[in-house]
């Protein structure tokens, strides 16, 4: 009788072992690997400073905060994993295209933005950032919080930009060198961001990205924006 069992229990090991791997919670596709690219494409929205000082005057060309409404950003990034699945360290770059509103039958500041709208048009944003991702679960779904730190210089092809002010755009320009100083006198950002969002990996090694990224924009000597990206793009594991 033990002899049977025994030929039994040999004859079913096979079949024991392969439901075992069966029934074994699958890991998750990109667990297993270390680094990561992707691109992704977003709205961005921009508060804007008071313009105006306590006063009710149009602040010195030094001071006046960044006015900027609004754009769209195309970004890339790359991570890669820390010490465990959870931690993930990131860089991006990205490239905006920044929009002012306002305008010409509006109020000092819709006037003043519609003016730097015709003389800096869109303004061309580079900004390059680091920072540190953890994933909250690290199955198929991966929602995660991101903190960053960034540095952003604006850009205007503009022929009116390195131009004195002339025009409708005279209160704002008198005594200033040109108009990218009466308008976009601080060109150079920094900003903190937190990202929560999310990765779902729908295919090998090929995941969905959604996200919104809150910044809070840095700019000495005058008043800070808060901004924030929602996007969308493919995250590819390597």
């Amino acid at each position: 009788m033990r002899g049977m069992w025994s030929r039994v229990a040999l004859a079913a090991a096979p079949a024991l072992l392969c439901a075992a791997a069966l029934l074994t919670p699958g890991v998750a596709q990109a667990q297993y690997k270390n680094n990561s690219f992707g691109l992704d494409l977003g709205g961005w929205l921009i508060t804007k400073p008071s313009l105006l000082d306590a006063q009710g005057a149009v602040k010195p060309a030094d001071q006046r905060p960044t006015r900027l409404a609004n754009g769209l950003r195309i970004g890339g990034e790359t991570s890669v994993k820390m010490s465990e699945d959870h931690w993930w360290f990131t860089g991006r770059v990205n490239v905006g295209f920044l929009r002012y509103g306002g305008s010409e039958d509006g109020d000092v500041s819709a006037q003043f933005d519609a003016a730097a709208a015709d003389a800096l048009g869109t303004l061309l944003g580079v900004q390059g950032s680091i920072g540190v991702r953890y994933v909250i679960f690290t199955d198929r779904f991966r929602p995660y919080v991101q903190v960053a730190l960034s540095y952003m210089h604006l850009f205007s092809f503009t022929a009116a930009s390195d131009e004195q002010c002339v025009g409708s755009a005279i209160n704002f320009c008198d005594g200033i060198s040109s108009a990218l100083n009466a308008f976009l006198p601080h060109n150079d950002i920094g900003a903190f961001h937190l990202q929560p969002g999310f990765e779902l990996i729908f295919t090998r090694d090929t995941a969905l990205h959604i996200y919104a990224d809150m910044q809070r924009w840095i700019v000495f000597n005058a008043s800070d924006n808060n901004a924030v990206v929602i996007g969308a793009g493919i995250i590819w594991f390597t």
